[in-house]
């Protein structure tokens, strides 16, 4: 595990980034048993990158190693009077957790949407992954009773 007093940095990704990007959403992929297509997530990476007003990659970087990423987009809702922000993807190394990564992705992500002026955050996070529900409810993440649907409407 990373030792907690090493310092954190936490910077924008770029598209230099990409490959490491690629490599970490991979390692999150697999641990959450999900299909991983290295193309599609590539595209879609620089589709965020490229167009900022799309969102964010925040890396958690310690000394030149990245150790984590997390990835915030950003909608448009009546409920939540405009644009708000969506936490898609937060994932720190295994070998890394417990040395405030995460948590230091999160406070990134909730700064740059208020100096963004958005005043809403959310996300999703497995029901049964008590870990993450903690980091999150200490900044703040509340549960609703909806549930979140999805259909793909183009195969």
């Amino acid at each position: 595990m990373s030792s907690p007093t090493l310092p954190t940095l936490i910077v924008k990704a770029g598209r230099s980034d990409s490959a490491g990007v690629l490599d970490l959403m991979g390692q999150l992929y697999d641990i959450e048993h999900m299909a991983f297509d290295s193309s599609r997530a590539l595209a879609a990476l620089h589709g965020l990158l490229d167009h900022p007003e799309r969102g964010s990659v925040f890396l958690a970087r310690q000394r030149d190693e990245t150790l984590g990423y997390a990835v915030v987009t950003r909608a448009y809702s009546l409920e939540f009077g405009g644009v708000f922000a969506l936490l898609d993807e937060l994932f720190v190394m295994p070998s890394a957790r417990g040395a405030g990564l995460g948590g230091a992705l999160v406070r990134a992500v909730i700064e740059d949407c208020r100096a963004a002026g958005i005043p809403t955050l959310r996300l999703e996070v497995e029901r049964a992954n008590d870990r993450a529900q903690a980091l999150y409810r200490r900044f703040g993440f509340t549960r609703h009773s909806r549930d979140l649907m999805t259909c793909p409407v183009m195969m």
